[in-house]
């Protein structure tokens, strides 16, 4: 006689245990999770953090430097003798910008200081040093700003600027003012528009404004098409400045010259009445700016600058077309600025070209490829048929028998 053994029934708790999650059954899920955070990440990185790369930084600081042969200037002098006299000169002009308080996230203070300085000075055929005596200095020798100082003029300029725009933001605290003279105040200028340093972020291929230091007059700066510096493709701008007499508003002038100069006739080389006569400075210049369009640097300049004493409309015995040189030249950034300009323009670019679309075109791509990658893994009907995985076959229960 034989009996079967009876089946050991199985306990609740061991009916009612939880399955344990492998590694494969995480995995899906997982990759789902990253793929959403790395496209989440590729739609913040241009929205958000690119955005704050697109201002001008507070730790602006830069110098430019272009020369000026063969330009013509008057030699100051020249007052002290009987007649005036001007002078063949190559020319440096410098400025550096920098940025200052008050400046936060939202707007930044720039100064710039420029000077312009004679290198050589050419009399008749001989050349001299600016600081050589010559006829008229010995006037002023015992004077601080002595006629023979390499300095032709020097100007420093303080201004507020939206750090998006680039355009002077002069509420709050924010103000501008250009200092002539040392020696004297600077001049307030309450209603400044227009770039003169740089330009905004993703600068329009458009007409704008430019302001003008000296004649502290805003005009328009043209479009003028694209071109090359550096290797660099670069847009062009250009700006005119007519003609504006100085003395219209003479709060300071640069150091060492004045706006108004008065003298007897034959000083001027005018034939007639032994008379005095004065005269008031015009200023007129032309800009071509080469501009990095992408980060708004200028990193080449042409300035022609057309400074000249001339006489009222109308004066008795003076012809119209009367002009007496203060300053005439043609500034060109020199190779050293273009590249430095240009190295400047590729560092603020940088940040923006690796987070705006290296990175995000990186993180979409994985995000995309983990996103795939996971829905087949939680549904492995998606994959075509060789690539499934198949369960191994149940192994059978062995049965006992007596």
């Amino acid at each position: 006689m034989s009996s079967e053994p009876s089946p050991v029934p199985q306990s609740p708790v061991e009916q009612s245990a939880p399955r344990r999650w492998s590694t494969a059954d995480l995995a899906g899920p997982t990759l789902i999770f990253v793929g959403s955070f790395l496209i989440a990440v590729t739609i913040a990185l241009p929205t958000l953090l690119v955005g704050t790369f697109r201002t001008i930084p507070l730790s602006t600081d830069f110098t430019t430097v272009a020369t000026a042969e063969k330009a013509t200037i008057l030699d100051r002098c020249s007052l002290a003798t009987p007649a005036a006299r001007t002078l063949d000169a190559d020319l440096v002009r410098q400025q550096r910008v920098v940025a200052v308080q008050p400046s936060d996230e939202h707007r930044v203070t720039l100064q710039a200081g420029t000077s312009v300085q004679a290198e050589t000075l050419r009399i008749g055929d001989r050349t001299v040093e600016p600081e050589d005596p010559r006829p008229g200095s010995d006037a002023d020798a015992d004077s601080s700003e002595a006629c023979n100082d390499a300095t032709v003029n020097a100007v420093k300029d303080r201004v507020t600027l939206d750090r998006e725009t680039a355009e002077p933001q002069l509420s709050a605290r924010g103000a501008s003012e250009i200092q002539y003279d040392s020696n004297q105040a600077p001049v307030l200028v309450p209603d400044r528009r227009g770039f003169t340093y740089l330009l905004p972020f993703d600068t329009s291929l458009t007409d704008h404004e430019f302001f003008d230091v000296v004649t502290r007059t805003t005009v328009p700066l043209e479009y003028d098409g694209n071109t090359e510096v550096v290797g660099k493709d670069v847009a062009r701008f250009r700006a005119e400045v007519p003609a504006t007499d100085l003395a219209r508003a003479a709060f300071g002038r640069p150091v060492g010259t004045d706006v108004v100069i008065t003298r007897p006739a034959s000083w001027f080389g005018i034939d007639g009445p032994r008379r005095d006569l004065t005269a008031t400075l015009r200023h007129r210049s032309s800009w071509d700016l080469a501009v990095d369009a992408r980060t708004g640097t200028i990193v080449d300049a042409k300035i022609t600058v057309d400074e000249f004493y001339a006489f009222p409309d109308g004066t008795p015995g003076v012809p119209a077309d009367f002009r007496l040189p203060h300053l005439q030249a043609n500034f060109t950034y020199d190779e050293t600025t273009q590249s430095e300009m240009s190295r400047l323009a590729s560092d603020l670019a940088t940040p923006i070209t690796i987070w705006g679309r290296i990175v995000p075109i990186a993180t979409g791509v994985l995000g995309v490829l983990a996103l795939v990658v996971g829905g087949f893994l939680i549904n492995p009907a998606w994959l075509p048929a060789r690539f499934r995985r198949t369960d191994r076959e149940p192994r059978e229960t062995a049965s006992h028998s007596d």
